[in-house]
């Protein structure tokens, strides 16, 4: 019985930032890099790394 409280006990105090923590990794891993995408600074260095690349990646140039 010990153990099942203490696993609703760490369900209950986690279950307060997972949203926070969620929403966060969503702009982190989407939102971020297709904002930094739009800069023209940024599309012209991907395009100056990707000319400089010594093999060939399909889709890209």
């Amino acid at each position: 019985m010990a153990e099942q409280k203490d696993q609703k006990g760490f369900l209950k105090r986690f279950g307060k930032w997972a949203p926070i923590i969620g929403g966060a990794w969503i702009v982190l891993n989407i939102i971020l890099p297709l904002a930094l995408l739009r800069i023209p600074g940024v599309q012209k260095l991907l395009v100056a790394i990707a000319e400089k690349l010594p093999f060939e990646i399909p889709g890209v140039g």
